[in-house]
């Protein structure tokens, strides 16, 4: 009886005084999760957002003594991973390849191309209307890699180095991932981080095209951040320059800006190579021409810098 009232008036005590064992809690995280409701691309841009275009022959002006504003503050260091984590398919090949010795010793590589192929075949739409045949359709997730793949097959001749972040094809859009991966990345060379998309127009529903008005290739940065902004200019000239699509110049958002441009620790653009659901661009992106049109004039850009630098 009294061996009961002493536990009682015990634990009395620990509750009142915080006492008693606890399980322990996880440390916090200074990495900010991917929001799936925020907007990742330029497809998913809302009418009312405040975007800042500017052209990309624009004088753009580094003073190699003013740090350059090239990621979000809060970013933290990378978490070291002893095993790859599992994605919903688990990859193949755990680690992609870097090319580090150029075939070409002509070649001396200055960056290592982080090479970003957005979105992968479990992510939700990212896909076209189906054409008038009532079977074909544009897949972004095949469109970005495509694209990649042709790009890297020129550097791997031209011995520039890069590296594949996203090889494997049934994932999601695993935002976090893709910038950890980026980031944790050990490189003895500077990373520059390149995001390829197709782009994506209001239209009324998911299956109905956007109006034919609606077109062109864009290239997003990191707001503020010069080096960004003058990487994004060489892209997107050698882009209209190859394909001869609608320039809709360079842009970028002074608030919630794209999340694999804010948090990768390292001067990072974002190319958005035509509407997928504008009825005559998206069966121009399906064709083997302008495909290679689009990997060319960023093979072309980046060249440019490897031979200039950005400054």
């Amino acid at each position: 009886m009294l061996s009961k009232l002493f536990q009682a008036i015990g634990s009395f005590f620990r509750a009142l005084f915080g006492g008693g064992s606890k399980k322990p809690t996880s440390p916090p995280t200074t990495i900010e999760p991917a929001n799936p409701n925020l907007p990742q691309d330029g497809s998913e841009i809302q009418p009312d957002t405040i975007i800042i275009v500017a052209n990309e022959t624009d004088p753009i002006i580094i003073d190699p003594n003013i740090p350059d504003k090239e990621f979000d503050d809060d970013v933290a260091d990378p978490p070291v991973v002893e095993d790859p984590p599992v994605m919903e398919d688990p990859p193949v090949v755990a680690d992609p390849p870097v090319v580090t010795d150029p075939p070409a010793a002509s070649h001396k590589q200055k960056f290592l191309w982080c090479l970003d192929n957005g979105h992968g075949k479990l992510t939700a739409g990212k896909r076209s209307p189906i054409f008038d045949d009532g079977e074909t359709q544009f897949f972004e997730y095949e469109f970005n890699r495509d694209i990649v793949a042709r790009i890297i097959k020129q550097l791997e001749e031209k011995g520039v180095a890069f590296f594949n972040v996203v090889p494997e094809v049934k994932v999601g859009n695993i935002l976090e991932e893709r910038v950890n991966r980026t980031n944790r990345k050990k490189s003895k060379l500077p990373k520059l981080f390149v995001s390829i998309h197709a782009n994506a127009a209001p239209a009324k529903s998911s299956k109905d095209w956007a109006p034919a008005s609606i077109k062109g290739i864009e290239t997003w940065y990191f707001h503020n951040s010069k080096k960004g902004q003058k990487v994004a200019s060489i892209f997107q000239k050698h882009l209209i320059e190859e394909t001869g699509f609608n320039n809709r110049h360079l842009k970028s958002r002074p608030d919630r800006q794209f999340y694999v441009l804010r948090k990768t620790r390292m001067t990072a653009i974002l190319t958005e190579n035509g509407f997928y659901n504008n009825k005559a661009e998206a069966a121009a992106l399906m064709t083997d021409e302008v495909r290679q049109q689009i990997a060319d004039a960023h093979v072309k850009a980046i060249l440019e810098i490897e031979e200039n630098g950005i400054s």
